[in-house]
């Protein structure tokens, strides 16, 4: 017993996942099992993800110049997830790639990822993940921002006349009649450049999805729906994705805590 200490130590130096009840990593921290990268599976080129063992982390464009024009590329887990609640960190590095070489930072985690999943980007709900003040408007990338990708993708949520979420209004419908469509946050909570950020994304199947930043809601969306044959149905599972748009960053910590459904 009086080896335990050191032990847990050491543990904890090789792999510093937070321990919480209920929860299992997606990510191992050494390689990128259970992930898959739709540039790589589509053969479209080499995929933009790897792993960075001194931070136990994913990542993004790793080994990229900043003089080259860069591809896009999602990976998505091998599994599908419906009720859950999905936590990990990100961190911005300082690389910047064309043809955004001096936009905001962008980036996203994808949810109820379906349908072609070698295209980028695929039918899903996006939390935006973005370095823009909540006020812009234009080349926006904010971290909470909702965006509904797919056509006949259709979600609820309390969205003002100007695209932005303002908690208590009615709920308006977001998507169907655009690839795609948002509801952009009104406050932003994400920390200063090159500090850790935390993301909680509660999902309760079709029914709600709540985006936190940092311990505070950002946003909310409720009544996934998607078409099946001609027909509304619920949107209640799928796979997680995690975004590479251009710029280079980190995620780590990457744990899940499946939920009775409802």
């Amino acid at each position: 017993m009086k080896y335990l200490p050191c032990l847990l130590a050491l543990l904890s130096f090789a792999y510093p996942v937070i321990a919480e009840d209920g929860f299992k990593p997606l990510f191992n921290g050494k390689d990128l099992s259970g992930w898959l990268s739709a540039r790589e599976q589509a053969t479209e080129g080499a995929g933009r993800f790897s792993v960075n063992l001194d931070e136990q982390a994913i990542h993004v464009y790793a080994n990229e110049s900043t003089e080259t024009k860069q591809d896009i590329d999602y990976l998505y887990t091998e599994s599908e997830y419906s009720d859950y609640v999905l936590k990990l960190e990100y961190k911005w590095l300082e690389k910047r790639f064309e043809p955004r070489p001096t936009h905001d930072r962008d980036s996203g985690l994808l949810f109820h990822v379906h349908g072609d999943l070698l295209k980028v980007w695929p039918k899903c709900l996006e939390m935006q993940l973005g370095e823009s003040s909540a006020d812009k408007t234009k080349d926006r990338y904010a971290t909470g921002d909702l965006w509904v990708i797919g056509r006949d993708v259709h979600v609820m949520n309390a969205r003002n006349k100007d695209d932005f979420y303002v908690p208590g209004l009615p709920l308006v419908p977001v998507g169907t009649t655009h690839s795609y469509d948002k509801s952009y946050i009104t406050e932003a909570n994400e920390k200063a450049h090159g500090e850790w950020n935390e993301i909680t994304l509660t999902v309760r199947g079709g029914k709600e999805a709540i985006f936190e930043l940092n311990g505070k809601v950002v946003n909310q969306i409720s009544q996934m729906t998607y078409l099946v044959d001609d027909q509304r149905v619920p949107l209640d599972h799928g796979r997680i994705g995690l975004q590479a748009e251009y710029a280079e960053l980190l995620y780590r910590n990457i744990r899940i805590k499946e939920l009775p459904a409802q």
